[in-house]
């Protein structure tokens, strides 16, 4: 099996990766909440001034990834469901929240969304993630 180990570099949060972009994460232990917030800048678009739908996934399968470490999990997403709910603006805050749904053996199901500071929901997931350690 592959090892997974952490050197920093992850390109959603890691410190030591030049073109990431080092999200910081706040852990909230009940009710296994995860929260950020990004600003996703302009070389992150698709269509002009609207962010890339994979960088959407991308930050949302992350916080889904966090909400395990609040249990001192390591997991690997094994699926993930997206929905769109409206396009996000480069150059604008959004705020990211996950929270684990449950836990079933070597599984946990968690949700996730990105909103705008106006509530106004962007995107929604939901994943299951294999436990690995």
């Amino acid at each position: 099996m592959t090892k997974f180990n952490d050197n920093n570099n992850c390109f959603v949060c890691g410190t030591k990766n030049k073109i990431g972009l080092k999200l910081k994460f706040r852990y909230i232990k009940k009710p296994d909440l995860v929260k950020s917030e990004i600003i996703f800048q302009e070389h992150f678009q698709g269509w002009a001034n609207i962010v890339h739908g994979g960088l959407i996934s991308t930050v949302l399968d992350e916080i889904m990834i966090k909400t395990a470490e609040i249990r001192g999990l390591k997991c690997v997403t094994a699926e993930i469901n997206i929905k769109f709910k409206k396009p996000a603006l480069t150059k604008t805050k959004y705020i990211l929240n996950a929270k684990i749904r449950e836990i079933k053996r070597k599984i946990i199901i968690t949700e996730a969304s990105i909103q705008g500071l106006d509530n106004i929901t962007i995107a929604t997931a939901n994943a299951k993630l294999f436990i690995i350690n």
